[in-house]
């Protein structure tokens, strides 16, 4: 069974309020709020993303041998370093239409079907137009930069290179061009709001790290009796912590904002917000002080299963989840729209 760094069927949740109505008037500016969002996350994250995506490409449409393959291991980690700032925005441009998934499925879906992989190297089948996302993104890259470099496999990495730097960069385009009003005039917090994806989002994001790049690996999600060290991010550089520490702080500082115009803001404005927002930051807190418990080996297949420090690292995202979803959720009548069970 194939994981995708981010998994949204498949969960129940039960909410603690089944209004959408906020528990208190809010009386906060979510034009500014919105157009803040846009301005100091979204559009300057997609334009990072989009250059160092294009400046990984041009190295590898380039490489003919060992010598510069280091460089390139080098730009693919700070290519997908600064797209996991942006791997939450699934909404818009990069959200799923028709055939084609979410932004974060089509470029970042792991483990990587190895299987399939090297079939299409030996059969020099290229085509990226099928169902097979675990065949393709950052993390097949990985697996070829890594593990199986060769004349070869190199055909194919430049193709999935194009791939993933086309679909980023179509999305930046949007967003530096019309798509900005639209989000921002869409101001109000029903499902289908840009408030509500934003939100939505956010929490699938904060799932995917939580359940997808540690639980099921580690084996502490439902039905799994051990660890699963194949389902580990980047599996072949050692980067896992690496990236799952900035995922986090992607999260954190989301939920921070900037300029007053934030989540936490958000929450500040309702009767209620201010304890939440207490709450919030200790465990926060709490979650990076369990992060610097971690090492890289941490997640190498002979220390994953039964690792204390890694288990105890999602015992405080999981302490960190009644606050992101049912409680802010309750406070700022914002529903949750996608299904989720975490015993919430």
């Amino acid at each position: 069974m194939r994981i995708v760094v981010l998994f949204l069927i498949g969960f129940t949740f039960l909410s603690c309020n089944d209004s959408t109505d906020p528990v208190n008037e809010v009386k906060f500016d979510r034009t500014a709020f919105l157009e803040n969002y846009a301005n100091s996350y979204i559009i300057p994250g997609f334009q990072e993303a989009a250059n160092k995506a294009e400046v990984m490409h041009l190295a590898i449409e380039q490489l003919n041998g060992s010598s510069d393959l280091e460089e390139v291991k080098q730009l693919w980690k700070d290519a997908y370093l600064s797209y996991i700032n942006v791997s939450q925005y699934n909404i818009g441009p990069a959200e799923e239409e028709v055939l084609t998934k979410s932004l974060v499925e089509e470029v970042a879906t792991f483990p990587v079907n190895i299987t399939a992989v090297n079939a299409k190297i030996d059969s020099k089948d290229f085509k990226l137009n099928d169902f097979q996302r675990d065949t393709r993104g950052f993390f097949t890259m990985e697996y070829i930069l890594f593990e199986n470099f060769n004349e070869s496999s190199l055909l194919y990495l430049t193709e999935i290179s194009s791939d993933l730097n086309s679909r980023i960069a179509a999305v930046n385009k949007e967003w530096q061009g019309d798509y900005k009003s639209t989000f921002v005039k869409n101001d109000g917090t029903s499902a289908g709001s840009s408030t509500s994806q934003l939100y939505n989002e956010f929490l699938k994001s904060f799932e995917s790290l939580k359940n997808f790049k540690l639980g099921l690996p580690l084996g502490l999600r439902p039905g799994q009796t051990a660890a699963v060290p194949g389902n580990v991010e980047a599996l072949y550089s050692g980067n896992s912590l690496l990236f799952a520490e900035q995922h986090f702080k992607s999260l954190k500082n989301f939920w921070l904002g900037s300029n007053q115009k934030g989540f936490k803001d958000y929450l500040l404005s309702v009767e209620g917000g201010e304890a939440l927002v207490s709450s919030t930051e200790t465990q926060i807190l709490a979650v990076e002080n369990a992060f610097s418990s971690v090492s890289p080996s941490d997640f190498s297949s002979e220390n994953l299963d039964g690792n204390v420090s890694l288990i105890d690292l999602h015992t405080e995202l999981q302490k960190l989840t009644r606050y992101f979803k049912s409680e802010m959720s309750s406070l700022l009548g914002i529903a949750i729209t996608f299904s989720s069970g975490d015993g919430d």
